[in-house]
């Protein structure tokens, strides 16, 4: 075999064998906020707005945050936690909507770990104390759109800078 064979050989082996990490890993699907807890104490009626969060396998998250849309990618690493480059639309919310999206996206970004059982994914920043925690609303295979396509439509809507 030629070096650019094996370089090939090697690249399609590393790739495809990180693929499954996504999967195997942190639980795709439509996920609804079911409960939260954030060190900074706020009043946010969660029975009254719909909070997401769209796991696709291809490392990309996102959802609503209530006023606001948001995207971003993830990975887990050796069992941790990383999620990042979260954007979001910029709505004039109203508080405590406003602060909730704040802490919501940033418990996101800070969390290392996440717990799934019984159709219940939790994702935790450890630092803060903060949690999220999602009931399953649609597995990956049943979701009535393509999950993978939301940071994209996301960023379509953002003013250039």
């Amino acid at each position: 075999m030629s070096k650019l064979q094996n370089i090939l050989i090697l690249t399609f082996v590393v790739a495809a064998g990180s693929l499954p990490v996504f999967a195997k890993d942190f639980p795709q699907g439509k996920w609804r906020l079911a409960s939260y807890n954030f060190e900074q104490k706020i009043a946010f009626p969660i029975d009254q707005s719909e909070v997401t969060l769209n796991i696709s396998p291809d490392g990309k998250l996102g959802g609503k945050t209530g006023c606001n849309v948001y995207g971003g990618s993830y990975d887990v690493i050796r069992g941790k936690l990383k999620i990042t480059d979260i954007i979001s639309t910029m709505m004039a919310c109203e508080e405590p909507s406003l602060q909730f999206e704040r802490l919501f996206t940033g418990t996101l970004l800070g969390a290392r770990e996440f717990t799934y059982k019984d159709g219940t994914l939790t994702i935790t920043d450890k630092k803060t104390g903060n949690f999220v925690r999602f009931r399953r609303i649609f597995p990956l295979n049943e979701c009535p759109n393509n999950l993978s396509k939301t940071q994209d439509k996301i960023s379509s809507s953002l003013p250039l800078q």
